[in-house]
């Protein structure tokens, strides 16, 4: 009697993990998605520069003229992790950015920076993987 309760008590809990496992909200297509945008927000006032992977893998610098700052790429298949890298100098102590990355229209990542007392800084957002 107390085996059959048991396998009865584990045929009902195999079934609520699996019903619970199956839930129809959940959405992958952003996670998925090779679109990435790259959004720059702060009050920097010194200049400004961004180097990030390129559509096709490789590497750019852009110069960052005026703020806010964003940038879209689409990544080919054959591209494996993209990344974006901001470095600033001649701004005011205490001055601050935020790197927002967003992959299919939803954010993955938000990276504050504040400016040293040299007025400068260099920082990376966390690397997307595809």
């Amino acid at each position: 009697m107390k085996l059959l309760r048991l396998s009865a008590f584990l045929v009902a809990l195999s079934g609520f993990v699996f019903l619970g496992s199956c839930n129809e909200d959940d959405d992958d297509s952003a996670g998925s998605s090779r679109a990435i945008r790259y959004e720059i927000s702060g009050n920097f006032s010194g200049s400004l520069f961004a180097s990030y992977t390129t559509a096709s893998g490789g590497t750019t610098n852009e110069a960052v003229s005026q703020l806010p700052w964003s940038k879209d790429v689409t990544y080919e298949n054959s591209v494996a992790a993209a990344i974006i890298a901001l470095s600033g100098n001649g701004g005011t102590a205490g001055q601050q950015l935020t790197i927002i990355v967003k992959r299919g229209g939803k954010q993955v990542s938000s990276t504050p920076v504040t400016a040293g007392s040299s007025g400068s800084f260099t920082i990376a957002a966390p690397v997307v993987t595809f």
